[in-house]
């Protein structure tokens, strides 16, 4: 039997973990065409939570489209890839889908022939005769009266949506809900992990989103839950495990998805020919994963200036004070505030950390610290 635990992409069906609750209640706001901010930590199994909502949504007659910020570095990309998605969730046929796109003003079809010889369709702005912005609220307007022709609803996921500064995001917010608040045939999930910067946009008055939509917070997985998806995949692999023991990888892990299906994968293949998982096999489970990340670790360990590896040192072992008090700076020999501001801001850039919408800062991967750890009692790591 293949290892059931997945990580690190889009985790469907079986192998998705339990989120019941937050599907269900996903898919009654999305049936009724509601706007839904949804925000979470990194790592929470968020992407996967969309996908597995889509999937379902689609079996209930749903049309949907998925855009992720990330892979749209201008407004201009954007805007092409909205109208193609919500064009190609109401339009199977290529040709018909060439026709329609053929009909914009501000945009123009963009074919291209795959190595398997299937045609690519996609869409540009026409430049310069039309501003990107202009593009994009056609294509929205578009979809709304195309979803309304083919008379079925149209639901439109915007992962990433906290990266919309990069957009000039203070006009497109402003252009966005005027449009977005005419809408009949379409809902809209709006996520992301900036969980600060979107709860700003959705909750102060002075920003365009205000009161929009509802917010939805993806907290952690209930353990009992949890336990009970990882105990079914091991009887199903023929493993023995104590319920009881399996705390252990929830605590290794924070309690973070992502961190736990990573440990999950791990005790299966190290326990594979045991078929026995122990205390012993879950004590050793962080040490495995470092060492196999361990050229990771390094790469960025090489990236960090001295004072920013004497910060991550003092972060990897320190679960209650902030940096800024006086008592971490004492307790770590690290300081002023302003160099400690200073590293931390770079620290960010470089992805090593991230802030929560509590101010808290942590690492963007689970594991890191674990390896540093291991580093300073200078235990091998690769």
């Amino acid at each position: 039997m293949e290892n059931p635990f997945k990580y690190g992409g889009v985790v469907r069906g079986p192998h998705f973990a339990d989120r019941e609750d937050e599907l269900a209640e996903l898919e009654r706001e999305m049936l009724n065409l509601s706007r839904v901010f949804l925000v979470s930590p990194r790592r929470y199994g968020k992407t996967c939570l969309l996908f597995n909502l889509m999937d379902r949504l689609k079996k209930r007659g749903v049309a949907t489209a998925y855009l992720d910020l990330n892979a749209h570095p201008t407004l201009k990309s954007f805007a092409g890839a909205l109208t193609v998605e919500t064009s190609r969730a109401l339009e199977t046929n290529t040709d018909r889908l060439i026709k329609i796109l053929s009909g914009f003003q501000r945009l123009r079809p963009k074919v291209s022939v795959a190595p398997d010889g299937f045609l690519s369709v996609g869409a540009e702005v026409l430049s310069p005769e039309a501003d990107p912005l202009s593009a994009l609220l056609e294509g929205l307007n578009h979809a709304e009266r195309f979803a309304a022709k083919k008379k079925r609803r149209l639901v439109v996921v915007i992962d990433e949506f906290s990266d919309m500064a990069k957009y000039d995001g203070e006009v497109l917010e402003k252009a966005l809900r005027s449009e977005v608040q005419k809408h009949q045939q379409i809902g809209y999930v709006m996520s992301g992990s900036e969980e600060s910067v979107i709860l700003s946009m959705v909750r102060e008055q002075s920003r365009a989103f205000y009161k929009l939509g509802r917010i939805m917070e993806l907290g952690p997985i209930r353990r009992d839950i949890y336990s009970d998806f990882v105990m079914g995949w091991l009887k199903r692999g023929g493993y023995r495990a104590d319920l009881r023991d399996l705390d252990g990888i929830f605590t290794l892990g924070q309690d973070v998805p992502q961190n736990i299906q990573r440990l999950c994968y791990t005790m299966w293949e190290v326990a594979r020919e045991s078929k026995h998982v122990t205390l012993e096999v879950i004590d050793k489970l962080t040490e495995v994963i470092v060492r196999q990340d361990s050229p990771h670790y390094e790469l960025l360990w090489q990236m960090a200036t001295p004072a920013q590896r004497s910060l991550l040192m003092a972060l990897s072992s320190e679960h209650t004070l902030s940096p800024f008090s006086r008592e971490f700076m004492l307790k770590y020999s690290i300081g002023p505030p302003s160099s400690i501001k200073a590293s931390l801001e770079s620290l960010m850039k470089k992805s090593i950390l991230y802030r929560s919408s509590d101010g808290a800062y942590h690492f963007a991967d689970g594991f890191m610290p674990y390896w540093i750890g291991y580093l300073r009692r200078e235990r091998p790591v690769s």
